[in-house]
Order: C-alpha cells, then structure tokens, then sequence
C-alpha cells in the first residue's frame, strides 16, 4: 500500500538521501542529468513552502518523490514542437524513486497521481520532460500514455541542455 501526501520540512533528510541515491543512479546510467548537485536543497525547500511537494510512502518509509505544479513551467513556452492541449495544465518535475523500491510500479503509481490531481484541479493536461538519454522515464512516460511533442532547453550549469518534452491530454470521464 502506498500512501501520498504532501511533503514536510520534516522530510528533508530523507529526501537529501533520496536524490543522492537518484543522482548516483542516473550517473550509472551515462546521463549527466542531474550531475551538478540537482535538485539543491534550496529547491526542495521551495517545492515544500510552496506546497507543491509530494511524498509517496510505503510501508513507513519514505519511497519516491515528486513535484506537481500547478503553475505554467515558463520553460515550456518556448517549445521546439507543439504541446497538444490548450489550457492548465500540471508539471510534473523532480520524480525519484527511492533504490529500494525500484522495479515495483511506484513510478506508475506516480504518473496515476498526477493524472488524477491535474483532472481533479481542473487541468486540460500533464506535462513533463525529461533528459534525451534517460531512456527509462522515456519508456515510462510513453507507457503510462504520454505524447511526445518535442523539446525545451534548461539553462544548465553543465550537461546537455536539452529535455525531451510530453503530454498526457485528459478526457472528461
């Protein structure tokens, strides 16, 4: 059972270690996303006070993250493609998953929260993006349905600037 709630002041230690983990295994993967200390504290810190921080648990323990904005990413105006749905919409950014977890469908479980908090706030769709060599949340997001529509650039100290960018357009049901 896995349990969703917003993230606290209280967490930060373990999120501190969970985005070290995260780190280390997007470094074993050969993708320098995330390599220069990214997601500083600070910005964690911002994602709390701003009460766009979610912690997903199970069994106690902290077992993933993520950030669910619903504010435009100002990035995303300036898109090299085309976004598919007019409208609000809700970013999903900084999804980790803790090691012990892996490989037992949190991630998805992730995305099934962000779906069902952007329809519940009235959103035309989710957003993400991802870096163009992290060929595991690629797979992820196309799994869980979302549309490839194209990339925006980050203004990134060091690494490749470029993240591939999608969207799940959202139907009333």
């Amino acid at each position: 059972m896995v349990n969703v709630r917003p993230a606290e002041a209280r967490d930060r230690e373990a999120l501190d270690a969970l985005f070290r983990h995260a780190r280390a295994a997007i470094a074993r993967l050969g993708i320098d996303q995330w390599q220069d200390g990214y997601p500083e504290p600070e910005l964690i810190a911002g994602d709390i006070a701003r009460g766009d921080a979610y912690v997903f648990e199970s069994g106690g323990a902290l077992a993933g993250y993520m950030t669910a904005m619903l504010d435009p990413e100002p990035l995303y105006d300036a898109i090299d493609g085309r976004w598919h749905c007019e409208g609000p919409y809700l970013t999903v950014h900084r999804m980790a998953i803790d090691d012990g977890f892996r490989g037992r469908g949190l991630s998805v479980r992730m995305l099934d929260f962000a779906r069902d908090f952007a329809r519940s706030h009235g959103c035309a769709s989710v957003r993400a993006d991802t870096h163009r060599g992290n060929c595991a949340m690629r797979g992820l997001l196309e799994k869980c349905g979302y549309l490839l529509c194209g990339e925006v650039r980050y203004p990134v100290a060091a690494g490749d600037p470029v993240r591939v960018a999608y969207e799940l357009p959202l139907e009333e049901k």
